[in-house]
């Protein structure tokens, strides 16, 4: 299960699936103790989650209640697969952290390219920066480039705003 609390990016979707928060202030609701008097009083969306959202790292009730929505209703209780095989091809990176915080599978780290030595951290030189193409991978290239002439680009436009010679 989540061991830290949540980025701001996965509360954001959160609390945009109805779902969830309805079914995690239901359960916490129906339970005993100060927690369920809290849970119950509160309705809106932006209550429900500010509450849940601030007792999450603390309270062991609240943080098993909010996995276990999300385990069920979010990922229909398919936690002992892949992330591939629930078929989310364009998952929201909300989506994608709940699903590595209760199964441990990291999604969001970029596969390893093929003879990478090391980190490419976006140009120059010096260690740890790879300058060539992995092999068998296409360059694009642009070798022949045709001169523009401006009378057939502004035909193409023809009469558009603005484009009228006086």
């Amino acid at each position: 299960m989540a061991a830290s609390s949540p980025p701001a990016y996965a509360w954001d979707w959160f609390a945009r699936q109805r779902l969830l928060w309805r079914e995690v202030r239901a359960r916490l609701a129906a339970g005993e103790g100060p927690v369920a008097t809290r849970y119950a009083a509160l309705e809106e969306r932006g209550e429900v989650v500010a509450l849940v959202r601030a007792d999450y790292p603390g309270d062991e009730v609240v943080r098993r209640a909010v996995d276990a929505v999300v385990a069920e209703v979010a990922f229909l209780g398919r936690t002992d697969r892949t992330f591939a095989q629930l078929g989310a091809r364009t998952a929201p990176r909300g989506m994608r952290w709940w699903w590595t915080a209760l199964t441990g599978e990291e999604l969001d780290r970029p596969p390893p390219r093929a003879g990478a030595t090391g980190h490419t951290t976006g140009g120059g030189t010096g260690p740890g920066v790879t300058g060539a193409a992995p092999q068998g991978a296409q360059q694009l290239t642009l070798v022949d480039l045709a001169e523009v002439d401006p009378e057939h680009a502004l035909d193409d436009i023809a009469e558009g705003y603005g484009d009228r010679r006086h």
